[in-house]
């Protein structure tokens, strides 16, 4: 039977991001990847242009009827913006399910993806349920109440110890905006004096990384729902993220509009 799960995150209309890039993840992997839509956001790489919030009941009654329907085998959280949308989302979710939440609070452009209010719901209602979670920089900022981002290797395997003892779930701190040649992202066990666990990949130079948090997170939930452990799904899928970056496809400027635009100066 072909691994079901279930991503319940943001429409990203330049399809690089969110859902989109979840669908496309959960495909290639050889999953059926199922959708509950949180928000309507307008933007392409670079550029958040708007963001219209799905109401709460509409989430929580697909995220139902996805459940009702299919035999969901993991579940992964994106965008959810709102606490009143994070709380819905919660309350549909089976107890023993595995959760990779990817806490989706900054766009790689800066832009805030979530009210101010989400921060306390997550910790409150989401984080004690999550078998993982997959903050990058500015997320580990946030989660761990710093005034900086990690420098080093070391630094953030020191926040991802942090967090995995605050929420007693284990965290995959994304590396990738530290400075070096090599990407390095590191897994902190959920399991009290377990060690930290690097995982090193080399890194690719002058491309848009609009999207790269949702497809890893989203491959993992696909590793995960296929049966994998999760040292094993989070590898796999940090292998698959970083061939996808490597082979990524840069689209060319929009000579068409840029004509357009030029003609209305």
């Amino acid at each position: 039977m072909t691994p079901v799960f279930l991503s319940i995150a943001g429409s990203d209309c330049s399809a690089g991001a969110g859902i989109q890039a979840d669908i496309k993840t959960g495909f290639a992997l050889g999953c059926y990847p199922l959708s509950a839509v949180t928000c309507v956001v307008s933007e392409a790489p670079g550029h958040v242009a708007g963001i219209a919030p799905i109401s709460p009941e509409m989430v929580a009654s697909q995220i139902r009827e996805c459940l009702r329907t299919f035999p969901v085998a993991a579940v992964k959280t994106g965008m959810l913006y709102s606490a009143e949308i994070l709380r819905a989302a919660v309350g549909e979710l089976p107890p023993d399910i595995p959760i990779v939440v990817d806490p989706v609070m900054i766009a790689t452009a800066g832009d805030s993806l979530m009210l101010d209010e989400t921060l306390a719901a997550y910790e409150e209602l989401l984080f004690p349920r999550a078998t993982l979670i997959t903050p990058n920089l500015d997320e580990l900022v946030a989660l761990c109440r710093r005034t900086e981002a990690p420098r080093t290797v070391d630094e953030l395997a020191n926040a991802a110890l942090d967090l995995s003892r605050s929420y007693d779930c284990a965290i995959l701190a994304k590396g990738g905006h530290l400075p070096g040649d090599t990407c390095t992202d590191i897994l902190a066990p959920s399991r009290a004096r377990a060690r930290c666990m690097p995982f090193l990949h080399p890194r690719t130079t002058n491309i848009s990384t609009h999207g790269t948090g949702c497809t890893l997170s989203s491959a993992i939930t696909a590793f995960l729902a296929k049966g994998a452990e999760l040292t094993e799904a989070v590898g796999a899928a940090l292998d698959y993220t970083s061939r996808a970056i490597a082979s990524s496809h840069r689209w060319e400027p929009n000579l068409f509009a840029l004509r357009h635009n030029a003609n209305h100066v």
